[in-house]
């Protein structure tokens, strides 16, 4: 089962399927992604505090009518910077920072321009920088009007 199926089975039920206790166990291992959204006339601007995870290891995309944004990725502990031969026997005594596989799920209050989004990370924090889709472009959808027929009356 992938990443995403997983995020879109949460609960009792993966489609027609019920989750096996592992699965369920396993979603309750995803971590949610903290983020800031910021809104101006012209855009929306995503932070998102991904520390520990490598831009190769993050998914963004554009759902919806370009109008949700769904992160996924994973932070790994950098184990290796501090034991790069072999990490030897012990165990932590505290535990404080989040480390696995991520999520976020943003409904934006409006849609965006896809062609002209862009993905930054610096210093750990993922920021996405979200045109959005001016009026004019904007799909006008014309709805077919029909006349109603009148009830009789008894």
């Amino acid at each position: 089962m992938s990443f995403l199926q997983r995020l879109k089975g949460r609960g009792v039920r993966s489609g027609d399927k019920l989750l096996s206790s592992d699965e369920e166990i396993a979603l309750d291992k995803i971590a949610q992604l903290d983020v800031d959204v910021f809104q101006t006339d012209n855009m929306i601007v995503v932070y998102a505090q991904a520390s520990g995870a490598d831009m190769s290891d993050i998914n963004v995309s554009i759902e919806g009518d370009a109008d949700i944004v769904l992160i996924e990725g994973r932070r790994l502990r950098p184990e290796n910077l501090a034991f790069p031969k072999k990490k030897p026997d012990g165990a932590f005594f505290t535990e404080e920072c989040v480390w696995g596989e991520f999520y976020r799920r943003i409904i934006l209050p409006e849609s965006v321009d896809i062609e002209h989004a862009d993905a930054k990370i610096k210093n750990g924090v993922l920021v996405l920088i979200l045109p959005l889709l001016k009026a004019e472009e904007k799909e006008k959808v014309k709805l077919k009007i029909t006349k109603a027929k009148r009830r009789k009356r008894m």
